[in-house]
């Protein structure tokens, strides 16, 4: 796919329509070196973010756009602003050819807004979920549906509009990446199927996990020592078991305690009631004892004066002297049969009650026997305590001892899955080199034809998997050289997809050219319209060698009071 126009707009107006051509197309700042000295703050006038729209239209967040990279505490809030403001647009085309009618185009839009104000179109349809805009890019331009690697890490190389990819050939990705994800990227490029690869990035990811996850477990100690901590914990709680043994403690120490003061509650009340009815037998008896008494202390001789003295009073008296004892002596009687009739019932009741405290002092006694030969309650609670501490300890140890094994077993189901992974890499070796050799065909000689020199692209195998290396011959090139290398093999790629029928963006965009040579600069020119691609890079005016004609190849010119969103 090619690039064939950038367009700038807001909802009514059109800012910029940048076209783009096959071969080299130049953005071009005006200003000279003395004016621009006076007026760059580090904003510039847009030469670079001509690159950045392009890559913010392919996923990217277009921070870059306004915030440097370097400073991205202090964003230029007038370009936000109006960006965000004017709701501005912006629209990219990309056509499978310029040679005739395109068979294939696809148009891009967005804006930089958010949430229900999002724009994120491919052909007219809104994507607003950034996976799933990624995925649709790459099916539409690639024809691949594979997860990884993604649309935005296959198009890294050809916007370079970054230190960090305009200093790596093909380290482009940021710096965090995975051994795993640059290996899909690379059997991508290489036209190499990598189904695999999501896979295979995920099981990467969780075996990280699992590692540093041991990592952690390490630090309360290896899984060796866990073990010995165990064995010897065991010994611990055995000897404490046993010492809990020989306690002999009454398993229903607490029921008997209870049992005991309910006794000695019986013991109480029965004593009380003892008491009580003692008390009340002594008190008849004590009556019992005085009316008895009346019976032999009687004074006859006084009854019958009385008597006598009441006869010549009254001569007609009926009762005999005989009848007023023995009324006085049934008098007697009866009051010692009422006093006395409760005294059997009240010696059955003492009878009962002392029978009971006997069988309540037996109970008691048996009790206390128990109770006193069971083990002092504080050493044993000391024991108790210990044994929990142990097993505490213990419990701590065998979970430890289970994460172990589980990670263990985790990384060597991973490690399992990840070897049959590898090992269907590792069958593809043979294709993987055959590839690198076609496309050394063309690295070659585009390096030759740059600066004389040779560079040669190789694989390098690891456990994590294959990475790609660019080597020098000629040792280390300047940085001027090094552009220029990573421009001979951009280029190469493009004759090398080209050959092989791998789908690819047929323009490529770099920044900060102005260290190259003239001699390479205009060899890179040549070379760039000689290809079946693109070449679109910003540069100064007077960095331009004085023999090309620029007019054939700008396809933008700004300067100080032409910036490219026309802000003041």
């Amino acid at each position: 796919m090619f690039l064939k126009q950038v367009i700038i707009q807001n909802k009514n107006t059109i800012i910029r329509d940048i076209p783009f051509h096959k071969g080299i197309n130049l953005i071009v700042d005006e200003r000279p070196e003395t004016i621009r000295l006076k007026t760059d703050t580090g904003n510039s006038i847009g030469k670079t973010t001509v690159l950045r729209l392009v890559d913010f239209c392919f996923g990217g967040d277009g921070k870059n756009i306004y915030q440097d990279t370097e400073f991205n505490k202090q964003p230029n809030t007038i370009i936000e602003n109006f960006l965000k403001d004017n709701e501005i647009i912006i629209t990219i085309v990309l056509i499978d050819t310029f040679e005739g009618v395109p068979n294939h185009q696809v148009t891009i839009k967005k804006n930089f807004l958010s949430r229900s104000k999002k724009l994120q179109e491919i052909n007219g349809e809104n994507i607003t979920d950034n996976k799933e805009f990624d995925k649709k890019l790459k099916e539409v331009i690639f024809k691949s549906e594979v997860d990884k690697p993604t649309f935005k890490q296959i198009i890294s190389k050809n916007i370079r509009d970054e230190k960090n990819k305009m200093a790596n050939i093909v380290k482009v990705l940021n710096s965090f990446t995975r051994t795993e994800e640059y290996e899909a990227l690379y059997l991508f490029w290489l036209g190499i199927n990598t189904d695999s690869h999501n896979q295979k990035e995920l099981l990467s990811k969780e075996k990280t996990r699992e590692e540093n996850f041991q990592k952690r477990l390490k630090k309360d100690g290896e899984l060796s020592l866990v073990e010995q901590q165990l064995i010897l914990l065991n010994g611990k709680i055995e000897a404490l078991n046993k010492r809990k043994n020989k306690f002999n403690l009454n398993e229903n120490y607490a029921v008997d305690v209870d049992k005991l003061n309910e006794i000695k509650s019986k013991l109480n009340r029965s004593a009380t009631e003892l008491s009580r009815l003692e008390i009340r037998k002594d008190l008849i008896n004590e009556s019992k004892d005085d009316l008895e008494q009346e019976y032999t202390q009687i004074d006859t001789s006084q009854i019958k004066s009385l008597y006598e003295k009441a006869k010549s009073l009254i001569t007609n008296i009926q009762v005999s002297f005989e009848d007023t004892v023995k009324f006085h002596n049934d008098l007697i009687s009866e009051k010692l049969e009422y006093i006395t009739k409760e005294l059997p019932e009240i010696e059955q009741q003492i009878r009962k009650i002392k029978s009971e405290i006997i069988v309540l002092r037996k109970e008691e006694d048996a009790l206390t026997e128990t109770l006193n030969k069971s083990a002092l309650v504080e050493d044993f609670e000391k024991t108790i305590l210990d044994l929990n501490k142990q097993f505490e300890r213990k419990g701590n140890l065998e979970e430890q001892k289970r994460l172990w094994l589980y990670s263990q077993e985790k990384l060597a189901e991973i490690d399992e899955s990840l070897n049959a992974i590898n090992q269907g890499i590792s069958s593809k070796d043979n294709q993987i080199q055959n590839r690198i050799t076609a496309f050394n065909k063309y690295f070659s000689v585009m390096s030759n034809r740059l600066y004389g020199e040779t560079y040669l692209l190789s694989s390098q195998k690891n456990e994590k998997g294959y990475e790609l290396i660019v080597t020098n011959l000629e040792g280390n090139p300047s940085t001027g050289k090094k552009k220029g290398q990573i421009a001979a093999f951009d280029f190469a790629y493009i004759e090398f997809a080209d050959k092989l029928d791998i789908e690819c963006l047929h323009f490529i965009m770099h920044d900060q050219l102005e260290t190259i040579h003239d001699n390479q600069l205009n060899t890179i020119v040549e070379v760039a319209n000689s290809i079946n691609g693109q070449y679109i890079v910003p540069i100064l005016r007077d960095k331009i060698p004085s023999n090309i004609d620029i007019s054939d190849f700008e396809v933008l010119s700004l300067s100080q009071d032409n910036k490219l969103f026309r802000i003041r």
